[in-house]
């Protein structure tokens, strides 16, 4: 029998983790939805509900929330604030904090056994892009509570001297593209029609043409990196806007704009023998580009459980997809 491979689901914030495992442990989506996306029947360890980051002893042997398993994979679910959990508190949002311990999870034998990584997937909640306003598939300038799902990432350097993070790297500025998957070709090809009833409506300046999966392997991440005071969101992503459109004028894929998507990919990389790895990203949207004030701190919590719960629901897609 071959060996079995691994796949990588990594979350962001523990805020975002939490709706992430509710959806994959829920038995209430089959029993109301008339779909079948029944992922927990493979779930094998589970630590959830840990309701926040895991504190100590779990922090020393950092291990998955929980992780699944078939005769040919198992699939992991990873919180970065679980890693952070020994960290002190302004370092929570630091991008230079989270490079020196994402290898953690890269390193991690599950059960003992070193296995080959087949894919990673990078999950959190994100404003829409600089492209989005530009790109017809999405025919509207306001897509919150969609969820758009890529493969490529784009990093600008955000540090100014208020900021607790100066990671540095040779890759400022450049669209990175990932490794062959063919999950992301799956999902891109698929009528996702009868899912999207999983998806919720956030509370404030939710799409107008309601809530739905954006797939497109050419979908660029853009990263702002070294943003750690949330006040600076609207400057910053601006910013980021701003460089890529110079580097890469018209570009229609730039769809996606939060901090750590690329983080995770640049570890992907490292660990991946400075290669492209196989890798893409899940965007629950909570914002419009450059709108962070306006559509999220209103109401915080609904506004990011909503787009946290909207990214699980793919996350649960792609898992059901590889479960097959």
């Amino acid at each position: 029998m071959p060996a079995k491979k691994r796949v990588i689901v990594v979350v962001n914030k523990y805020w975002e983790c939490d709706p992430v495992c509710w959806v994959l442990t829920s038995k209430y989506i089959n029993d109301q939805c008339g779909i079948n996306l029944n992922v927990a029947q493979s779930l094998k360890n589970n630590n959830y509900p840990s309701y926040g980051p895991v504190k100590p002893p779990l922090a020393i042997y950092t291990v998955p929330r929980m992780f699944f398993e078939t005769d040919s994979r198992v699939i992991e679910i990873w919180c970065i604030s679980d890693l952070l959990s020994n960290s002190s508190n302004d370092l929570q949002s630091s991008s230079e904090e989270k490079m020196k311990l994402l290898p953690v999870i890269f390193n991690y034998r599950n059960c003992g056994r070193k296995l080959e990584t087949e894919l990673v997937i990078a999950v959190g909640t994100a404003s829409s892009g600089p492209s989005e306003a530009i790109n017809q598939s999405f025919k509207t300038d306001n897509i919150n509570g969609s969820v758009v799902v890529g493969s490529n990432v784009f990093m600008h350097n955000g540090w100014d001297s208020s900021s607790k993070s100066n990671f540095q790297c040779d890759c400022w500025g450049e669209i990175m593209n990932s490794g062959s998957s063919d999950v992301i070709k799956i999902l891109q090809q698929s009528d996702l029609s009868s899912y999207e009833q999983l998806l919720l409506c956030p509370p404030t300046n939710p799409s107008p043409v309601n809530q739905h999966f954006y797939v497109d392997e050419n979908y660029i991440a853009l990263g702002d990196v070294n943003v750690t005071d949330y006040t600076k969101y609207t400057e910053k992503d601006r910013d980021t806007g701003e460089e890529f459109f110079a580097g890469y004028p018209g570009n229609i894929d730039g769809v996606s704009l939060e901090t750590t998507h690329c983080l995770i990919y640049l570890t992907a990389r490292d660990y991946n023998n400075n290669q492209n790895p196989p890798f893409m990203f899940v965007s629950g949207v909570v914002d419009r580009f450059t709108m962070f004030s306006t559509d999220v701190s209103p109401k915080v919590y609904a506004q990011n459980v909503t787009g946290a719960h909207n990214a699980g629901a793919a996350v649960a897609l792609i898992i059901w997809k590889l479960l097959q």
